[in-house]
């Protein structure tokens, strides 16, 4: 489907009735439906739910799977490179450009959920910096604690004290 140019509601109805296949490669050129949107110059809207169900697997949360994702070897529309130079910036440690908050603003802003949940297990800590009030820190919590370590989990809470208060 992302080799014609398939179109985002058709990639989310794929995804949803088999979310593992977006880790097949095809018999043509050993590619998996996110390296053949990037390849053939899908647009962001069409890439976003392909990477999100790409993180969730978590062989595909390491740099070396990220990373594989070059940008000599794709033609990225400007929005699609924005995102992958985000990520790569994540793996790379490269907060030259962009520190981990504003990887995660951004990963928010275009919904990719997975790749916030990727920027908190690497990056912990940046909770912090988010200003959020306790009672939506929680609900927070409860949505992002489904995806995130619970080594992650657990340094969250143990600088966010003050949620365990009265406990």
């Amino acid at each position: 489907a992302c080799r014609c140019g398939a179109s985002f509601e058709i990639v989310t109805a794929l995804l949803k009735a088999w979310p593992g296949a977006v880790n097949v490669k095809d018999d043509d050129y050993d590619r998996t439906p996110l390296q053949r949107a990037c390849y053939y110059i899908s647009t962001l809207e069409v890439v976003i739910p392909l990477l999100n169900t790409w993180l969730s697997f978590k062989d595909n949360r390491t740099n070396r799977a990220i990373l594989s994702f070059q940008e000599e070897e794709y033609a990225f529309y400007r929005d699609v490179y924005v995102l992958f130079s985000r990520l790569h910036a994540l793996c790379n440690n490269n907060t030259d450009n962009h520190s981990p908050r504003e990887i995660m603003d951004y990963f928010i802003r275009i919904q990719l959920w997975n790749g916030t949940t990727l920027v908190l297990d690497r990056n912990p800590i940046v909770i912090k910096t988010m200003g959020l009030d306790t009672k939506v820190m929680a609900d927070f919590l409860c949505r992002v604690g489904r995806c995130c370590s619970l080594t992650t989990m657990w340094v969250v809470l143990h600088n966010e004290q003050d949620l365990l208060e009265g406990v």
